[in-house]
């Protein structure tokens, strides 16, 4: 992959790290029900919420898959073919640098918010 491309998948997965965090603790507190105050089950109300949750973290899966998607698709086609000693079998390796690279990029970002809730936004709440 250029520089480049490189670059801009690294800024967009930094700010969907950053912002991911907020949308999967939203998500998780739609699915646990943690809104309801009165603590009884309604179905119609709290089951619903808790359908929304649900989507929401396979909605997050989804987006994040296509998103590494595109990553393989974006980075070098080459993969190297080594032959196995044992059984002199050819193995295709495939390139994961980008795709590894990107997911570290994502974490980072979710680290840096977590950072930023634990050292500024709680403390001042």
């Amino acid at each position: 992959m250029k520089w480049w491309k490189r670059s801009i998948f690294s800024v967009i997965s930094v700010i969907w790290g950053y912002c991911s965090l907020d949308y999967l603790f939203y998500a998780f507190q739609l699915l646990a029900n943690k809104k309801n105050l009165t603590k009884q089950y309604h179905p119609r109300e709290d089951g619903v919420m808790q359908l929304l949750g649900a989507g929401m973290f396979l909605l997050w899966f989804i987006v994040i898959a296509f998103y590494f998607y595109i990553i393989r698709k974006s980075s070098n086609q080459i993969d190297l073919i080594e032959a196995d000693r044992k059984t002199g079998r050819e193995k295709v390796k495939r390139k994961w640098f980008d795709t590894i690279l990107q997911a570290a990029f994502i974490l980072t970002g979710m680290l840096v918010r977590w950072c930023y809730l634990i050292l500024f936004y709680f403390p001042s709440h």
